[in-house]
């Protein structure tokens, strides 16, 4: 692959994986009841730290309940390249202020997968997987004891 198709399969992939995990976020918005005023809010931002180069996306929801009170859900991909490898993370993360379930305030990783080793290859085609394999999970709004609308 030249250094031409390697961005413009860099930018498509980040491009496609935006919009589905904006549309994941979006789904289980409108899927279930969080207990506040909920603002979705999707993000791709980018990062250097080294030698090595971070794009993050993120599917935000974030709960109003009440004056400085609210609960953040997160879906994160994180597509993280070097000159020697990549790697691939993706989480469901919960960060509360109040309980919500079985959980009392605080953060908590309710779902991770990590793909290491990769090449540029393997990572575009891992940072796919990794959002497909988001959409298919379905438990985590149950486990918290949210109920659907």
């Amino acid at each position: 692959m030249s250094g031409q198709e390697a961005a413009v399969a860099l930018l498509a992939t980040l491009h496609a994986c935006h919009f589905d995990l904006g549309e994941y976020g979006i789904r289980i918005w409108l899927d279930y009841d969080f207990g506040g005023e909920a603002t979705h809010r999707p993000y791709l931002e980018t990062s250097r730290t080294d030698d090595a180069y971070c794009a993050e996306i993120r599917s935000s929801l974030e709960v109003d309940l009440g004056p400085g009170v609210g609960n953040v859900f997160y879906a994160r991909l994180l597509l993280w390249l070097s000159p020697t490898d990549a790697r691939v993370e993706s989480f469901v993360e919960a960060h509360l202020d109040q309980s919500i379930g079985e959980y009392g305030p605080g953060s908590y990783v309710l779902y991770e997968r990590r793909s290491d080793n990769l090449d540029i290859d393997g990572a575009l085609r891992a940072a796919r997987e990794h959002v497909d394999a988001l959409h298919g999970i379905e438990d985590y709004p149950k486990t918290l004891g949210l109920s659907r609308r």
